[in-house]
């Protein structure tokens, strides 16, 4: 797994400092330092650096304090976790106990706890009991008010300790250049300009190519994109994704049955759904969550989206495609009893 997937490129040595982030660092930096640090709460919108700030804390305190227990997750991470200890006849006292062996917590995107009010609870009393302990525990969020769908109990203990507010983007984390990375984003730039452009000019639909290409697309992404290290490059891979998708949507590719259009159109969307991070497009998910896939089912009712790993890919997309199938002869039949 590469440095930047797990986060330990990113330390306050590599953390540009600028005018409107001075603050936060000196903050998170004074954080990890000292152990009896209040509570910190970074809070910024999109591309601004609080995850490399917190990623920079823990890589110092396990530097410097190798003995303390550091925990760095993302609010994502902590809703799977309740939902599996749940699922598995767990306790809502086993998933705290998760946590609270930590000395030190650090939680990303408190704002993705919006409307979501019993992990919103546990937090609450995770956080709780971390700070009658006197233990650190430090926060990011893009939002700094309540009334989204944040509690105000939650929002209060984001300032019982410190906080700092970073005001723009930030793009100039300093990294090594990596040449097996170069060379897969070479080849699969090269691949998304020839599917492209078959596509576009009618060529023949080639289902298992367009597997072999999805697949690897994912894997490249879950693989280098684990936190918001998106250069241009990256970025024209997701052009091509979204001309694509739009391709797919104008007309029923040459040799492909119209179940395995439908699937191939699902599928594409929550490829681009997933890996567009809220760093690189205004699209929800991404792959920080050990590359899973998050399928949008946006017009299922009772289920907002499914997530997949890359090997449940083939029998997922064959399960949807056969779904499409059924849906297909059930309009039929319809149409056959009103005729």
């Amino acid at each position: 797994m590469s440095d930047i997937k797990t986060g330990s490129s990113y330390t306050f040595d590599s953390f540009e400092v600028t005018k409107a982030n001075s603050q936060a660092f000196e903050k998170a930096k004074q954080f990890a330092e000292n152990v009896d640090s209040k509570p910190l709460a970074i809070f910024g919108g999109t591309a601004t650096g609080k995850t490399h700030l917190l990623y920079s804390v823990k890589n110092a305190i396990k530097q410097n304090n190798p003995e303390l227990t550091v925990i760095l997750t993302t609010t994502a991470d902590m809703r799977s976790a309740l939902a599996d200890i749940l699922n598995s006849g767990g306790t809502s006292e086993q998933f705290r106990e998760k946590y609270l062996q930590a000395d030190v917590l650090l939680v990303d995107d408190i704002q993705e706890l919006a409307g979501k009010e019993a992990i919103q609870n546990e937090v609450i009393l995770i956080f709780n009991s971390f700070y009658e302990s006197g233990k650190r525990f430090m926060m990011t969020s893009s939002q700094k008010e309540a009334g989204y769908g944040i509690q105000d109990r939650l929002v209060i203990r984001e300032f019982w300790g410190d906080f700092a507010v970073i005001t723009r983007a930030y793009i100039h984390a300093q990294f090594e250049s990596n040449a097996e990375r170069i060379n897969q984003r070479k080849d699969l730039l090269h691949k998304s300009e020839q599917f492209f452009w078959k596509l576009m000019h009618d060529e023949d639909f080639d289902i298992d190519a367009f597997k072999a290409y999805y697949k690897e697309v994912w894997a490249y992404f879950s693989r280098y994109i684990g936190l918001f290290d998106a250069d241009r490059e990256d970025l024209k891979i997701v052009c091509y994704l979204n001309r694509i998708d739009t391709l797919l949507h104008c007309k029923t590719p040459v040799g492909l049955k119209s179940c395995e259009w439908n699937t191939c159109i699902l599928f594409m969307y929550a490829l681009i759904y997933t890996i567009s991070s809220y760093d690189m497009i205004p699209y929800l998910g991404g792959f920080y969550g050990n590359g899973v896939l998050s399928i949008p089912m946006l017009h299922h009712a009772g289920n907002d989206r499914i997530e997949i790993t890359i090997d449940e890919f083939e029998e997922e997309f064959n399960k949807f495609c056969e779904g499409y199938q059924r849906s297909r002869r059930s309009v039929r039949r319809l149409h056959w009893r009103f005729d």
